[in-house]
């Protein structure tokens, strides 16, 4: 409840909205979006299939263990503790640049677990909704095969879950640390194509996924920034980090 009180509290950036884009170019962007996975589905996946059961088994093996960073249990638990410990301790004897400093840190861990967990939500429950066959049914079903609502995991190829996790981190750490930027958007990256490697998704599996969770966590950041929190809008309503004392990471 202090949360929420604090949220409500804090004075709204109205110059931007939190989506910078009109009808029509969302419509545009969407149609575009749908046309470049289409082209994948038709034309990209039946051909990865071969690809993916060429690969000698070292390189399957060392994907194996990059896609284990794909999986959100290890985020959600690492900052949701993180969270609740910083605001269990009691802060009062603090000096106010330590205060304003831990509770930065409070924020950072809150937006890392709402853009992880949110995107999360939304790709399981559209990929058990779609219920797409994995690449271990192209033998016999190919790889436009849907049973639709079925709740079997073999069927919940898109989109896919780790590529959005891994994206939903990685633009949230590139947002948060700059400086690192490209490292962080990089390490989404191989943690999201790690399921090409290790055969159980198609590329517009891992395409589709990627931007969600990326996109998720862009869309979350400019909520905040609305609010004035970790993040800012620049005089053309680009999102920036902000650079009060309170936003101070390091």
């Amino acid at each position: 409840m202090q949360a929420v009180a604090f949220l409500a509290r804090r004075r709204r950036d109205v110059r931007f909205r939190v989506v910078p884009y009109g009808p029509l170019t969302l419509v545009n962007a969407a149609f575009v979006g749908i046309t470049i996975l289409l082209v994948l589905a038709f034309v990209l996946d039946p051909l990865f299939t071969a690809w993916q059961q060429s690969l000698p088994d070292s390189v399957v093996r060392f994907f194996g263990r990059v896609t284990r960073f794909g999986k959100s249990d290890w985020i959600l638990i690492g900052t949701g503790i993180s969270v609740i410990v910083m605001l269990s301790l009691d802060a009062s004897a603090l000096a106010r640049h330590v205060q304003a400093r831990r509770t930065a840190r409070a924020l950072a861990a809150s937006y890392v677990f709402v853009a992880v967990a949110s995107a999360g939500i939304v790709a399981n429950l559209s990929k058990y909704v779609i219920g797409r066959a994995r690449p271990k049914h192209f033998a016999d079903a190919g790889s436009y095969a849907f049973d639709f609502l079925s709740g079997d995991a073999s069927w919940a190829s898109f989109p896919s879950g780790h590529a959005t996790t891994a994206m939903a981190l990685g633009v949230a750490l590139a947002l948060l640390f700059t400086r690192l930027r490209w490292v962080f958007l990089s390490l989404g990256f191989w943690i999201a194509v790690s399921r090409l490697f290790i055969g159980v998704h198609y590329p517009s599996d891992v395409l589709a996924g990627g931007l969600l969770g990326g996109l998720t966590a862009w869309l979350i950041a400019r909520a905040l920034a609305q609010r004035r929190l970790l993040f800012d809008f620049d005089g053309k309503g680009r999102l920036i980090r902000r650079q009060s004392a309170s936003a101070r990471l390091p």
